[in-house]
């Protein structure tokens, strides 16, 4: 639980370092090089229709980050924090107070899950349960109002 704490305060730390810029920073865009210096435990999974898979840390342990690369650059991010206890619905409330602090282009709402769209990417933080185990995530996807995502195309998407 002491890991689950640091990582979480680290996270945050991060988020608030960044809060003055207009849009939530993420990893979308950056090079596998990159990345392999910022994560030095970045370690390939697979290969699917999203493209290559490389995770850091170890879902086993509750926290980790995935990253989907397409011509070596990230296309999409995921955070994932899974446990028994309220920890990942902790975190959730706790990323979907920080994350509305950034003006948003369009997007949808529900009680446990938010779907965001900014000028180039897509944020989406959801909650779910099953089978006793609570998972939060945080996922950016590549893609916003600037770079093709419509209203219309997002919201068949999203829209309950």
């Amino acid at each position: 639980m002491k890991q689950k704490f640091f990582t979480f305060l680290i996270f945050l730390i991060s988020i608030s370092v960044n809060a003055q810029t207009t849009e939530p920073k993420n990893n979308i865009g950056k090079t596998l090089t990159q990345m392999k210096s910022l994560f030095p435990q970045l370690r390939y999974i697979k290969t699917d229709e999203k493209g290559d898979k490389y995770e850091d840390g170890y879902p086993q342990d509750g926290i980790a980050t995935f990253f989907y690369f397409k011509n070596s650059k990230v296309v999409e991010e995921c955070m994932i924090v899974q446990a028994k206890d309220d920890f990942p619905r902790m975190w959730y409330k706790t990323m979907v107070d920080e994350f509305r602090k950034y003006p948003y282009g369009f997007g949808t709402e529900d009680v446990n899950e938010k779907h965001w769209v900014y000028s180039t990417f897509t944020l989406n933080i959801i909650l779910m349960s099953e089978n006793g185990t609570n998972t939060a995530l945080v996922i950016y996807e590549n893609g916003g109002y600037n770079t093709g995502v419509t209203g219309a195309t997002f919201f068949k998407q999203y829209k309950k």
